[in-house]
């Protein structure tokens, strides 16, 4: 794609915060990038139009909103373009951006609107200066999981009702102008950030509280990664366990970028390049996001004491007794890891959000009975969504209980 300049890229809202980040990182390499529509039930009604009913609801949701861009009377194709990246392996993913340039010609517009890097080759064809690209791409992806971290963990206590949201909007603006600044050295632009995530942290401990932080049941939330951030798919389920009196802890986006560095390595290894170029490579960009990572961080030490993330490898052991890494693959592995690392870190119940006839959502489900088991009977609850409404609150109301006579039991042991 040239002339970026010109270019209207519109970025997938998977979480608006996520999403606002990696339009500003976009932005630092010249694309003019915008964060695509709010979904609502028009996006499925685009969308009505080209699928069969069988593609799962994330797929159907990029390409609905996509589509209301445009039908937007102001659109003009040739300065308006859609990112996508893509990978490999059984999920679904790996289609949309296929599908979607089928779409696009379908409706007489050029596929080559849509702009796919893949991580077969680690997204090399993004920008010239890919390795900066990356980094600031890297994080986008931590300030964005600080920034929805910590709101999680103070919005349930506020005493006045979107007080958080708007602190979190204020500071997110903030670090999208630095993620976004191309003439920011990587030095400075790590400064930066750590010191607006300070101001952030300030701010939300001048927020009024009507309960203690950390007093109520907390909620570990794992799933399918696009459709347990976007809150319309989820039906808010985050925002609806909070009226119901819980506190949401939720999986983070950099695991999956963890869990892809682990595969690169193993892959590596087995095809006999433990002692390559490429492997020294793949230890080094780890490296550095160890080190981004953990300075990002650092402003919230004391926040996320009891709140601490296990690291990949940690994770992948606790699921090897279940699905392990090298037969399972993927989110199926990690959800199953990551609902014994939340037990292990005092969570009350687990909830997996997964699209309707999702592969690892159904695969995953056959063994949080045997995982609930052996942890104590700790409650573990899948919720399926396929863009079909349905009275959530109620089965939340049911699990909710459950949650809160496991957490009695919990402090009846102690």
């Amino acid at each position: 794609m040239s002339n970026n300049d010109r270019i209207k890229l519109w970025v997938p809202r998977m979480s608006t915060v996520g999403a606002e980040c990696l339009s500003a990182a976009l932005r630092s390499i010249g694309f003019d990038a915008r964060v695509s529509p709010e979904a609502d039930d028009h996006t499925l009604l685009c969308a009505a139009k080209y699928t069969t009913g069988e593609e799962c609801l994330p797929q159907r949701v990029v390409l609905g909103n996509f589509l209301k861009v445009i039908q937007d009377p102001d659109f003009d194709p040739a300065k308006n373009g859609f990112f996508m990246p893509t990978s490999s392996g059984p999920c679904r993913f790996g289609q949309y951006a296929p599908f979607q340039k089928k779409v696009l010609n379908e409706i007489g517009l050029d596929a080559s609107m849509v702009f796919s890097p893949t991580s077969s080759n680690g997204y090399e064809g993004i920008a010239r200066n890919v390795n900066k690209f990356k980094r600031t791409a890297w994080r986008a992806v931590i300030v964005s999981d600080v920034l929805r971290k910590a709101t999680y963990m103070v919005r349930p206590y506020e005493a006045n009702a979107g007080e958080t949201d708007q602190v979190q909007q204020k500071h997110l603006k903030s670090m999208c102008s630095i993620l976004a600044d191309a003439s920011l050295s990587t030095q400075k632009q790590i400064s930066f950030l750590v010191g607006h995530l300070e101001s952030f942290r300030d701010s939300l401990n001048q927020i009024s509280l009507k309960e203690p932080l950390g007093s109520r049941s907390l909620l570990g939330i794992v799933g399918e990664i696009y459709l347990r951030l976007n809150s319309y798919s989820n039906q808010n389920l985050v925002r609806r366990v909070e009226a119901l009196g819980g506190e949401c802890w939720m999986a983070d986006v950099a695991e999956w970028v963890w869990y892809t560095n682990v595969e690169q390595q193993r892959k590596l290894k087995d095809a006999g390049q433990n002692y390559s170029l490429d492997m020294l490579g793949a230890k080094i960009k780890e490296m550095i996001q160890h080190s981004d990572e953990k300075k990002l961080i650092g402003p919230f030490a004391e926040y996320f004491q009891h709140r601490k993330e296990l690291s990949i490898r940690e994770i992948l052991k606790r699921s090897a007794s279940y699905l392990p890494q090298r037969k399972a693959l993927g989110e199926m592995t990690l959800n199953a890891g990551k609902a014994i690392a939340f037990y292990e870190a005092g969570c009350d119940g687990v909830i997996d959000i997964s699209p309707f006839t999702c592969m690892n959502g159904i695969v995953t489900e056959t063994y949080y009975h045997q995982i609930s088991q052996d942890h104590q009977d700790i409650p573990i609850r899948i919720f399926y969504f396929d863009g079909v409404p349905f009275d959530l609150d109620s089965d939340l109301e049911i699990f909710m209980e459950l949650v809160k006579s496991y957490r009695k039991k919990q402090y009846a042991r102690e």
